[in-house]
């Protein structure tokens, strides 16, 4: 399982449901890196996304504890014992990569899962944040194995960063 978020740089990736930067190149890396894969999210994450509607172009998970949550083109599941059963029904070769995206309550269930993350790293500070994921440069089980030239979009400058746990 892989994750992709773009953070800031105290690792935070959202307040109030919305991603803290709308950076037009990094949309479209992660259009380009998730597509015809498995996006795996909380409720509040789908909600947040434009018009509430799944990603194209990708399975859509909703991990959430609300049983009576029902959405179309989603597949929701309800638990970690859920997603396992699902997962293994709809990818069992693991032929199509899984991508945590959001948001932090999935992430604190699932990062111990993961063995790679694509991050955005924005060199901003953002005041009001309310979702943080772990520092994986504080980390010892992940590595950083590719950074690139830091890029300029309006006032933010900001690096594509891939880690690899060890």
């Amino acid at each position: 399982m892989n994750m992709i978020f773009a953070i800031d740089k105290n690792w935070s990736i959202g307040n109030k449901g919305e991603l803290l930067f709308r950076i037009p190149e990094d949309l479209k890396r992660f259009k380009r890196i998730t597509e015809e894969n498995i996006v795996i999210m909380g409720r509040k994450t789908l909600e947040s996304l434009p018009g509430g509607e799944p990603l194209e172009n990708r399975t859509n998970i909703v991990l959430t504890k609300n049983k009576m949550y029902k959405k179309e083109n989603i597949k929701i599941v309800n638990s970690i014992e859920e997603l396992d059963i699902l997962l293994e029904s709809i990818n069992p070769e693991k032929k199509l990569e899984e991508f945590l995206i959001g948001g932090g309550e999935i992430v604190e269930q699932l990062i111990h899962r993961c063995t790679k993350a694509y991050i955005t790293r924005v060199s901003e500070e953002v005041d009001r944040v309310d979702t943080k994921i772990p520092n994986l440069d504080r980390d010892p089980d992940w590595k950083l194995l590719e950074e690139s030239e830091e890029k300029v979009y309006e006032n933010f400058k900001y690096k594509y960063l891939i880690y690899r746990r060890v």
